[in-house]
């Protein structure tokens, strides 16, 4: 009788704002002000018109729906990566506002061509001469411990994922493949 045993983790890291991030804020933040200003504007309008009985309560109603929509496009910059270890697979998914959840990207371990640590002298060359398609799924590349992994996909050809994953995932991983999987 064999016994198996299942290597299950899953590690959650939020994405670091970045100047895109909190442009998209301000820009939004600014938007809702200058639509703001027009409803009342509209508003005021229609109370001079006479028809402020019916304006103003729809206007009011309007701004709110527009603020929602402010706050829930804000909010989904709100990102952190689950990435996910069962035995030789890794799956990785976004996780926007602890709300939604995307399926972004799947490997196997056995499988891959390399997986190394960026900053590792010894694989720079690899490092330096990523594919055409590259994920760059880490939450804060100032802390350090990011790891590429280069792959080949059946549907987008050769691929490189750039992720932070704890060094009880990388040593798990590399039980599975110990000569493409280099730790520093």
């Amino acid at each position: 009788m064999e016994f198996y045993n299942d290597t299950f983790m899953e590690y959650l890291i939020k994405k670091k704002k970045e100047t895109k991030d909190w442009a998209f804020v301000v820009l939004l933040a600014v938007a809702g002000v200058v639509f703001t200003a027009l409803m009342i504007a509209v508003m005021f309008y229609m109370v001079i018109a006479g028809q402020g009985s019916i304006g103003t309560p729809l206007g009011l109603v309007i701004i709110a729906f527009a603020w929602y929509g402010v706050y829930l496009l804000v909010s989904m910059r709100n990102v952190e990566y689950e990435y996910i270890l069962t035995n030789s697979a890794m799956d990785i998914d976004k996780v926007m506002s602890k709300k939604g959840r995307k399926h972004l990207v799947s490997w196997d371990f056995k499988e891959i061509e390399i997986c190394a640590n960026v900053d590792d002298a010894e694989h720079k060359y690899e490092y330096n001469n990523p594919p055409s398609k590259v994920y760059d799924l880490t939450g804060d590349k100032s802390r350090g411990g990011v790891y590429f992994v280069d792959y080949e996909s059946e549907d987008e050809g050769r691929v490189r994922v750039l992720f932070q994953p704890t060094s009880k995932i990388i040593e798990t991983a590399r039980k599975y493949n110990m000569r493409k999987i280099f730790v520093m």
